[in-house]
């Protein structure tokens, strides 16, 4: 009996992604694309990695029942399978994220480390994602990516915005002042004390008008360890709804903080 494909899961914390210390330090002083952030208001992006068919019916729904929208990482390699995080995506999911004006982003096809792996076959990889989306019926163009683990280095960082508008890591924190849109912060929506965490983040966002933005994986009542429960999902998306917080995917408020940067 065959068993079941196992998707990579986050590593505990933030430790290196295959590099030394020294090296993901480096690779996170070193502002690769700066941008200033000056948002006259203050703006959540929701992230789903890999992405679990869960976070479409369960994660979309939630977003959309607020008026919200948000940003999927897709990894290609175990589209259609079913592995920990329960079954995974395929062309109806991408077909009806992007009806809805959810963002498809690009998380690489095989989940490369890319603090371990050479910057050629990180690209290969990729390509290889985009290829296998744009067969799965994608035809927007991939501008936001994600680290696989969080894990980049300086060399592929430098590399990046030729390709991508932005990188998302999972450093956690508010993206306000100077940032680095080739190593945007993120911050987990899963764990323990997630919800406290996740409306602290959102009070921090209000004061200070900055981007806020989660990540995650599955969505349900009994999540995995690396995925949110859906009354965690719903109570910090209608906390936002009642604030007046706006929620939109990553490729929507980069191209507004781009834009007023060169206004």
């Amino acid at each position: 009996m065959n068993e079941a494909p196992t998707a990579p899961a986050p590593r505990p914390g933030t430790g290196p992604g295959g590099g030394s210390h020294s090296g993901r330090r480096r690779a996170l002083r070193h502002l690769a694309r700066p941008v200033h952030v000056r948002l006259s208001k203050p703006v959540i992006s929701f992230t789903f990695d890999d992405f679990p068919k869960s976070s479409v019916t369960r994660g979309a729904q939630v977003l959309e029942s607020v008026g919200g929208r948000g940003t999927w990482y897709a990894g290609c390699a175990i589209t259609g399978e079913t592995t920990q995080y329960g079954p995974m995506f395929d062309a109806a999911d991408v077909a009806r994220l992007c009806g809805a004006g959810h963002e498809i982003g690009c998380h690489t096809f095989s989940h490369t480390d890319c603090a371990a792996a050479s910057m050629d076959d990180v690209f290969a990889d990729m390509v290889r994602n985009a290829e296998a989306l744009a067969a799965l019926g994608l035809e927007e163009r991939l501008v936001s990516f994600a680290y696989p683990y969080g894990e980049t280095t300086v060399a592929l960082k430098d590399a990046l915005p030729s390709r991508f508008t932005t990188a998302r890591g999972t450093e956690a924190g508010l993206a306000e002042g100077r940032i680095d849109f080739a190593q945007l912060p993120a911050n987990a929506l899963f764990g323990e004390d997630a919800q406290k965490r996740a409306m602290k983040l959102l009070e921090q966002a209000q004061r200070r008008k900055g981007w806020l933005i989660f990540y995650t994986h599955d969505v349900s009542v009994r999540p995995t360890a690396w995925g949110s429960s859906t009354a965690v999902l719903e109570r910090v998306a209608t906390a936002a709804y009642a604030a007046g917080v706006e929620m939109a995917p990553v490729r929507e408020v980069a191209a507004r903080i781009l834009a007023d940067a060169h206004a």
